[in-house]
C-alpha cells in the first residue's frame, strides 16, 4: 500500500460512538459527544448482540451531529430491534453530506430505517429502550462510526 493511501486510511480508522454494554429502560439516553474527521461519508454500524428480552420489548439507537453547536439532529434511525431474543444482528447505515437533503422540521422524528445527509460538528448515539410489561428489558449493543 502506498504510503499517502495508508496516512489518508489512517485519518480514517472506525471509531466508537457507543461502546458495547447492556443497557435497560430508558426514555432517551445520549451517548458522550466525539469529533469525527470531515469526511465524504459516514457508515454507521449498530451492533447488537443480546436482545434476550420479551417480544414487545424495543430498541431504537438514532445517530445525532449538532449542526448550530446547541441542537441535536437526528441523521440515522436504525431499524427498530424487537426484543425476541434473536441472535446477534448489525445493521449498517450511511449517510453523504453532499447529497441533498429536503428541509425538515428538527422537532418532526426521523422514521426508523431513514437518514439525512448532514454533517456537523460533534457526534453522539441516542438510544430509546420500551419495556411495556416492566420486567427490566435488557438489550446489549454499540455503534461504531466509520468517515470515508
Amino acid at each position: 500500500m502506498a504510503e499517502s493511501a495508508r496516512q489518508a486510511k489512517g485519518a480514517h480508522e472506525a471509531q466508537t460512538l457507543l461502546a458495547s454494554a447492556a443497557r435497560t429502560v430508558t426514555t432517551g439516553t445520549g451517548g458522550t459527544a466525539i469529533r469525527l474527521p470531515v469526511a465524504q461519508g459516514y457508515a454507521f454500524v449498530l451492533d447488537v448482540t443480546n436482545a434476550a428480552t420479551d417480544a414487545d420489548d424495543t430498541l431504537d439507537v438514532y445517530v445525532q451531529t449538532k449542526l448550530d453547536g446547541t441542537n441535536w439532529v437526528d441523521v440515522v434511525h436504525f431499524t427498530q430491534v424487537l426484543g425476541n431474543g434473536a441472535d446477534a444482528i448489525r445493521f449498517v447505515s450511511k449517510i453523504a453530506p453532499s447529497a441533498a437533503q429536503a428541509e425538515f422540521n428538527n422537532a418532526t422524528a426521523l422514521g426508523a430505517a431513514a437518514v439525512r445527509h448532514l454533517a456537523g460538528d460533534e457526534w453522539r448515539a441516542y438510544w430509546v429502550v420500551v419495556d411495556p410489561s416492566g420486567d427490566n428489558a435488557t438489550f446489549t449493543f454499540s455503534v461504531a462510526a466509520i468517515p470515508f
